[in-house]
């Protein structure tokens, strides 16, 4: 996956942005299923329980719908975020080696013009000291 093409919602994110997405995603998905889950308990309490009747239930069921909806959509937006800013912080390669090669400097000798390796303190042909 190129890392131009994942976006998040059309925003390019980097991998320490999609790392936090991550996290926050996690809670996310986390605190709106327990919300959802303690929106749904009274409703099991009264269907399970012998004085409500199936009238009530429905009419609550009614009233509450829209913040179900608000909450599972909040739900599913932090579950695609949390698949999508895992995509993006793998599309980004860890650190890539690379060769360093020492640099290949033709030096001469200050004294005679000798050409001498960097690695040489004094020059083959005079003996001068070079720094």
């Amino acid at each position: 996956m190129n890392r131009n093409e994942t976006t998040w919602f059309g925003i390019r994110l980097t991998q320490k942005q999609a790392t936090n997405l991550f996290v926050l995603s996690i809670v996310g998905v986390f605190i709106t299923f327990f919300v959802v889950i303690q929106m749904f308990m009274p409703l099991i309490y009264m269907f399970t329980s012998p004085y409500g009747g199936i009238g009530y239930l429905w009419q609550s069921l009614l009233m509450m719908a829209p913040y179900y909806i608000a909450f599972l959509v909040g739900l599913i937006l932090s579950i695609y975020s949390l698949i999508r800013s895992r995509k993006i912080a793998r599309s980004y390669s860890g650190l890539m080696s690379t060769n360093s090669f020492k640099s290949k400097i033709t030096m001469f000798c200050p004294n005679c013009g000798n050409q001498r390796s960097e690695e040489e303190k004094f020059c083959k042909q005079c003996g001068q000291e070079v720094k």
